[in-house]
């Protein structure tokens, strides 16, 4: 039986035991891996999220070219996955490349060697679009903010399906202490909607906005640090507050 090196990553932290953590598992050329078996390992694993990268040349992930490709078969613009990854492959594996390209789902993600350590990643946007407020938006949003309100802004992304909700009054310290309850209704309301997630959302102080992340409709309760769902917040207040650049608090266990 053929044996592969599993790294555990805490990814969006600078300290252990923190951020998000992923496994990931580097599969060489010569010993390819079926479907059957990545779900048994990352069965075994039991963590959010378990990347296998695959290269796509014939030399592996220690061909030490100039840009090394890879398929990396994880969710839709999942961010998690080719970020760990990359650290793995850059400092763990001694990729000397600049630049590492990820075949995804959701299409090629790339990770590039930053300043001081850092990672820089390019993703698509996904933009969000006002959605028509009927009966299973106003249960949603009353599943999380135990009630339903006018003001409340409402915007769907299309390509992801994550549901966006924006209470203009909130601050951060009111989403933080929100409970959302997710009712067998609001599941078959989350569903009829081919909801992937609801996003919750409010304006910052000393970063741009904050959110919170819950997937009941994929089996996550809360993602404590969800990097796709920053495709679809990015350009949404981006509109809001004119800016190309944008900080972000993600979650209510994030440490950056």
């Amino acid at each position: 039986m053929a044996s592969y090196q599993i790294f555990i990553v805490d990814a969006f932290t600078d300290r252990p035991f923190s951020g998000n953590p992923a496994a990931v598992v580097p599969v060489p050329a010569s010993q390819p891996i079926v479907g059957t078996r990545m779900l048994q390992i990352a069965a075994e694993m039991n963590l959010s999220e378990t990347a296998f990268v695959i290269p796509k040349n014939a030399n592996g992930p220690n061909a030490f070219q100039e840009a090394s490709h890879f398929d990396l078969r994880k969710s839709t613009y999942a961010v998690m996955p080719p970020l760990a990854t990359a650290y793995v492959l850059f400092f763990k594996l001694q990729n000397i490349s600049n630049e590492l390209r990820f075949d995804t789902l959701g299409g090629e993600l790339v990770v590039r060697r930053g300043t001081d350590g850092h990672l820089d990643m390019t993703f698509p946007v996904d933009m969000p679009k006002p959605v028509d407020v009927n009966d299973d938006v106003k249960l949603l949003i009353s599943s999380v903010y135990g009630e339903y309100r006018d003001s409340i802004e409402v915007e769907l992304s299309p390509a992801l399906r994550f549901l966006i909700v924006h209470d203009p009054d909130t601050t951060k310290d009111h989403i933080v202490g929100l409970e959302p309850r997710f009712s067998p209704a609001a599941i078959a309301a989350g569903e009829r909607l081919n909801l992937v997630a609801v996003l919750i959302t409010a304006r910052g102080v000393e970063k741009d906005f904050h959110s919170r992340v819950f997937g009941p409709w994929v089996g996550v309760g809360e993602d404590p640090v969800c990097g796709s769902a920053h495709t679809v917040l990015a350009p949404f207040w981006h509109r809001r507050l004119g800016k190309t650049f944008v900080l972000c608090h993600p979650g209510i266990k994030a440490t950056w």
